[in-house]
């Protein structure tokens, strides 16, 4: 689908103060759209100077009283998590999705979603956007949810589709990753024990991963293009898990020695551990059997709807992307 002749150039972007939202909104910035910022956090501790365009709001305690008229809204607000309970994540995901469709009935919607909305026990070896059709909700009651952060984004989706069909897009990324990311090297980090990485599964396994700056691109895409639907959205290849890992671990000045363990043991304790821990209910386990879900079965993403629809041809390729995220201090 052509771009040509589309043209949006305000746009609010939620939970911009977050890694997501923030690349997000400076990319948009940067390339000449007006850009609103909303998020959570309060003004002052946002930096400059991002500051001057933003707005704190929490989009659970209900619509936005005076929006900005703009053009199209990117959705990155929600709970991010592989811990916790039901009630929260489905009124930050669900409801504050709901929230944001009312705030802006009339915009342009680029619903950030998760490619966590598949079936995380089926096979994910070349997923396709029809294997998780938002609004599908029978299909969606029918996963055994690994977490209920899948859930929620899930049926998100399923709001989005039901209620702006006709004037939104879906898309999914895996493992966002890049500059300012404070989640991927610290975990990784984490793990390391005497000197090696320890993991588990088989270093053969493919996963996807997506650079901040290819995701960025591909909603500016979804901006200035009508068409509508999910679109998978990841770095255009998945080398296999232990060049990722080595890389990663190189740009840390850490030795590339990964230890790699059984899994089948390790998911056993890991059941466990969430188990004892009351299946959210409770503090959080070392290990929780999503995690290990992305260590032992490759995870990787059909772009061909992505390519032939939004043009997507992201610059930035794996394992050489890993090399652009910031050390930890």
């Amino acid at each position: 689908m052509s771009n040509a002749g589309v043209t949006r150039r305000r746009v609010a972007v939620t939970g911009a103060s977050g890694f997501v939202g923030s690349k997000a909104a400076d990319w948009l910035e940067e390339r000449g759209h007006e850009v609103h910022r909303f998020g959570r956090r309060p003004a002052e501790r946002i930096p400059e100077p991002a500051r001057a365009s933003y707005r704190s709001w929490d989009i659970e305690a209900g619509p936005l009283a005076d929006p900005p008229e703009v053009d199209a809204v990117v959705h990155c607000a929600g709970a991010v998590d592989d811990w916790g309970t039901f009630e929260p994540f489905e009124r930050a995901n669900v409801q504050g999705t709901r929230t944001v469709l009312e705030t802006w009935p009339d915009a342009r919607l680029v619903h950030v979603s998760s490619a966590s909305v598949y079936d995380p026990r089926a096979d994910h070896s070349l997923v396709r956007e029809t294997d998780a059709d938002p609004a599908d909700l029978a299909d969606t009651e029918r996963v055994r949810w690994l977490n209920v952060y899948g859930r929620t984004k899930r049926m998100a989706e399923n709001v989005v589709a039901t209620e702006a069909g006709e004037r939104s897009i879906i898309l999914r990324p895996h493992a966002v990753y890049g500059p300012g990311d404070t989640q991927l090297l610290p975990r990784l980090l984490a793990r390391v024990r005497f000197g090696r990485l320890v993991m588990v599964g088989s270093p053969k396994v493919r996963v996807s991963l997506t650079h901040v700056d290819n995701f960025s691109y591909a909603i500016q895409l979804a901006i200035e293009s009508d068409a509508t639907g999910a679109f998978n959205i990841s770095d255009p290849t998945a080398p296999p898990l232990d060049t990722s890992l080595k890389t990663a671990l190189r740009t840390v000045g850490r030795p590339e020695r990964i230890a790699y363990l059984p899994s089948g043991p390790v998911w056993a304790l890991a059941f466990a551990a969430e188990a004892a821990c009351g299946f959210g209910r409770g503090p959080k386990p070392p290990v929780t059997r999503f995690q290990l879900s992305h260590l032992v079965h490759d995870f990787v993403y059909d772009l061909t709807k992505a390519r032939e629809q939004l043009g997507y041809a992201p610059a930035i390729d794996l394992p050489a992307g890993l090399e652009t995220v910031d050390r930890p201090a």
